[in-house]
């Protein structure tokens, strides 16, 4: 039966329901030609459309091979099958992340998610109070999922400051952070993915005020931005908000190292992990 109520997972379910038939219909498939080239009924697919069936990450596997996308629906099944811990207001941010152009990041406190290793992540959600090994297991998936972005056809620029403070943070221990560390290192690729490192000697800055993302998107929408504090967080597309954050983040861009000093900063502190 459809979803009613409360039930977290009733928007992103309708979100994959409008967007299969979308992607169905502009390849000219009805339902029937859709399921001829699945594993699946011509049911099972008007099922999913009419939500009363949600869709397996299986089934969405299949389906975006037939329709040759690239991750557009598998973002949301983590949603819908309520596979994640994140709060009802941050629910929306993963399909900006989607959509996205361009997506500036600021990190005061933490690997920002989009760049954490599974053992990182694993931690950072175990810190949670009142966090279950099931419920981390499954933040931990929705969070690795995420970052499928940056295997699009066309990812997004992605461009992340981060303090040193987060760096010398030893989450997990030694381990998990020589690999975090790692990973930073390998996925930096300019002008892609930049990461640069805001010194602990630029002092207190404007950012200490808290994480934020801002995305532009693909398609001209609005701007967006995602606003991070230790009890709740909010995603907006308040002009006067967005324009505020970017030029926060601006600031922050200007005292941070360049990326090749920011790269060099890493190893040393990565080396430090022994």
């Amino acid at each position: 039966m459809a979803p009613e109520g409360d039930d977290p997972s009733r928007e992103a379910w309708r979100e994959y329901a409008r967007r299969q038939r979308s992607f169905r219909l502009g390849r000219g498939l009805s339902q029937e030609r859709l399921a001829s080239l699945l594993p699946y009924s011509e049911s099972a697919v008007g099922h999913v459309e009419r939500l009363v069936r949600k869709p397996t990450g299986d089934y969405t596997r299949a389906v975006e091979r037939a329709l040759g996308l690239d991750g557009q629906l598998m973002e949301l099944v983590p949603v819908i099958q309520g596979q994640t811990m994140a709060p009802k207001w941050f629910r929306e941010w993963p399909r900006v992340e989607t959509s996205a152009h361009t997506i500036r990041t600021w990190e005061p406190m933490l690997i920002p998610g989009l760049l954490q290793t599974e053992g990182y992540a694993t931690r950072v959600f175990l810190g949670e109070p009142g966090a279950t090994d099931e419920e981390t297991r499954q933040a931990v998936r929705f969070r690795m999922h995420r970052q499928s972005v940056f295997s699009r056809a066309r990812p997004p620029l992605y461009s992340a400051l981060i303090d040193e403070s987060v760096l010398r943070r030893p989450v997990g221990g030694k381990e998990v952070m020589r690999a975090q560390l790692a990973k930073i290192l390998d996925v930096l690729r300019p002008p892609y993915v930049t990461v640069r490192i805001v010194p602990l000697a630029a002092g207190l800055t404007t950012g200490c005020l808290g994480a934020f993302e801002v995305a532009t998107l693909m398609d001209g929408g609005a701007d967006h931005a995602y606003l991070e504090s230790a009890e709740e967080g909010r995603v907006t597309c308040r002009a006067e908000t967005v324009q505020a954050l970017i030029v926060r983040w601006e600031i922050l861009s200007s005292i941070a190292y360049p990326v090749d000093q920011s790269r060099e900063t890493i190893r040393e502190v990565m080396a430090s992990y022994g």
